[in-house]
């Protein structure tokens, strides 16, 4: 019999790197897309949303067969900690874009993300089932799932209310 997944010292670990990456992936796209809104509307609102769209799409199109080859071919956990200090970089940048204005950069910065969590993503699920075993794997993947919906609702309160703050000349009434 296997033993629980919360009994596993590497699943908490790999719970915090998929919060995390998820919080920040997150947080990283409502930023661009509340700027989006607040600053643009009609026809530029539509090009622009449609490009960051695809900004953040089409990385996982282009390299779902290399990112896949990567999964298979390395150890899983070592491409998700590779790809997770990669992302370490390209988020500092993006901090550093907003905090100065270079909002261009972060724009473009998007694709470079989208292209870490691309090639994140099939190590990252690929990786719950080498973790905890077979027998463990529902209950492996209903955390993975609980943290990634935890993530995304922490990580749309905290950057909306960022983004406010950055942004809004009426933050103390929100």
């Amino acid at each position: 019999m296997e033993k629980s997944i919360w009994k596993n010292k590497g699943f908490m670990p790999y719970l915090i790197i998929v919060f995390l990456n998820a919080f920040t992936d997150l947080g990283h796209k409502i930023i661009i897309q509340n700027a989006l809104f607040k600053f643009y509307e009609g026809t530029e609102l539509r090009i622009y949303t449609a490009i960051i769209q695809a900004m953040i799409l089409l990385p996982f199109i282009m390299t779902f067969t290399p990112a896949g080859f990567l999964s298979d071919k390395f150890p899983k956990n070592r491409v998700i900690v590779i790809a997770a200090f990669i992302a370490l970089p390209i988020t500092a940048m993006i901090t550093v874009c907003y905090y100065t204005g270079a909002f261009w950069l972060a724009f473009w910065l998007t694709f470079v993300l989208a292209l870490q969590s691309a090639f994140y993503s099939p190590a990252k699920y690929g990786y719950i089932r080498e973790l905890v075993g077979k027998n463990n794997l529902a209950p492996a993947n209903s955390a993975v799932q609980a943290v990634t919906i935890s993530a995304i609702l922490g990580g749309t309160l905290v950057y909306t209310l960022f983004f406010e703050s950055l942004f809004s000349t009426d933050f103390e009434n929100l």
